[in-house]
């Protein structure tokens, strides 16, 4: 779907600064809180974006612009992953931990909390999906998405893959059933996670056993739906000491907590995709208090409740309840 285009024609496009400000609303819809400065050029700006699930895929054509993000902005948005390619043109991007130049055949992986600055000397074309954080909680990627970014080049497997993947969405979305598009989701999200995994070890390792995070995250998607998750049972089960298991998360900025509440609300939208089961047979078998627990998190996550994600995503005619 094309939501604006503008290409200067004084007759017909809109005037310059409601250009802008729908420039800086779009942005800010994929990664909030940035101030964007498009540099009074308007001409030939056009954004399409189509939805796959809870992913937002986007192509851009864009003007010469800059944008910055300060890290007290970044503190208080949510979490989500922005992956970004360049179809033509430049991108700079400066952040704490260096500087990654975006051009044709480069990946580019990283939080949307992440703090920094980017520039686009001249017009570019670029691609971008974000992924919401909670839709990687059925993947092992070791904890939260990187905040420092991971640069891939298309000579990499999985970002050539990825790549083709996306370039290839628009042949054949239109045409989808809601089934062949859940499917489509989960086929992007196994490539996105195997390239978090490979740059976590290189970018956000801190030095902790990454073989006893995974072993912790495996023990936890096992045990989902047997009850509450306790530390002390965690450390029980590796033999290891309780803090070493708060070790073993805050390494990436996470806690216990917030890793089993993830990876029960991915378990919760799939089968609220999946299955015919009721909310309320969902969140019990799910470790949620209630339904309306569930619809509480659920929305915060996936801003919608279950019913009305159901009504939009659901597929469950091929996954009778069992």
């Amino acid at each position: 779907m094309t939501l604006w285009c503008h290409e200067g024609d004084a007759a017909t496009s809109p005037p310059a600064d409601e250009v802008d400000e729908q420039w800086r609303r779009a942005v800010r819809a994929r990664v909030p809180s940035v101030d964007v400065d498009a540099r009074g050029r308007h001409s030939g700006i056009a954004l399409r974006e189509r939805t796959i699930g809870d992913l937002l895929l986007t192509d851009w054509i864009c003007p010469s612009v800059e944008g910055a993000r300060r890290s007290s902005d970044a503190r208080r948005d949510g979490d989500a992953l922005l992956l970004i390619t360049a179809l033509s043109g430049v991108q700079v991007m400066h952040t704490a931990d260096g500087t990654v130049v975006l051009r044709p055949g480069t990946l580019v992986l990283l939080s949307t909390r992440t703090p920094g600055r980017f520039v686009v000397p001249q017009a570019m074309a670029m691609r971008s999906l974000r992924v919401p954080a909670v839709a990687l909680g059925l993947h092992d990627t070791a904890g939260r998405i990187p905040v420092r970014p991971v640069v891939r080049d298309d000579g990499n497997p999985l970002a050539r893959l990825l790549l083709g993947s996306l370039a290839g969405i628009d042949c054949s979305i239109e045409q989808m059933t809601v089934t062949e598009i859940e499917s489509t989701r989960g086929a992007l999200l196994s490539l996105v996670a195997g390239i978090v995994r490979a740059g976590r070890s290189e970018v956000v390792d801190d030095g902790f056993p990454a073989l006893l995070r995974r072993q912790l995250e495996a023990w936890i998607v096992d045990h989902l739906s047997l009850g509450a998750i306790r530390v002390a049972d965690l450390a029980a089960a590796h033999s290891v000491a309780p803090r070493t298991v708060h070790r073993a998360f805050a390494s990436t900025g996470d806690t216990v907590g917030s890793v089993v509440r993830s990876r029960r609300l991915a378990a919760a939208r799939d089968d609220v995709v999946n299955t015919r089961r009721s909310i309320a047979s969902i969140a019990q078998r799910w470790g949620f208090s209630d339904a309306s627990h569930l619809g509480r998190q659920f929305r915060r996550a996936y801003g919608l409740s279950p019913g009305d994600y159901r009504n939009l995503h659901g597929s469950a005619a091929v996954r009778p309840l069992v």
